[in-house]
């Protein structure tokens, strides 16, 4: 139950973070900036973005994961997107919500 209130908090912040990352063009990826890239959150939320996105799983490429009380945040890159996608997961993988960090006007 704290993880489903707490989910909507750190979504936003992980949004406001996600912001902080400069894209020039969709050929620009954003550097790997941590966490445990290989975890069961982090692949389970590279599924999710791949399946919104209907894209293969081969175009999506996570490059941040943090942990938190609230659950784990991770970022990933969507081949020809933008703006990176973000995802909010339990450690043992279950996906909370996926996000689009761009303009949905680049969808």
């Amino acid at each position: 139950m704290i993880f489903r209130i707490c989910m909507p908090i750190g979504l936003i912040c992980l949004s406001v973070l996600a912001g902080c990352v400069e894209n020039e063009g969709p050929t620009v990826t954003p550097a790997v900036t941590g966490g445990n890239l290989n975890s069961t959150a982090a692949n389970a939320c590279r599924a999710a973005i791949a399946q919104e996105t209907n894209r293969p799983l081969s175009d999506v490429a996570v490059f941040d994961v943090v942990e938190g009380e609230s659950g784990v945040g991770v970022r990933a890159t969507v081949a020809g997107a933008d703006a990176p996608w973000s995802c909010q997961s339990s450690p043992s993988g279950q996906v909370a919500g996926v996000m689009y960090t761009g303009s949905e006007g680049s969808l």
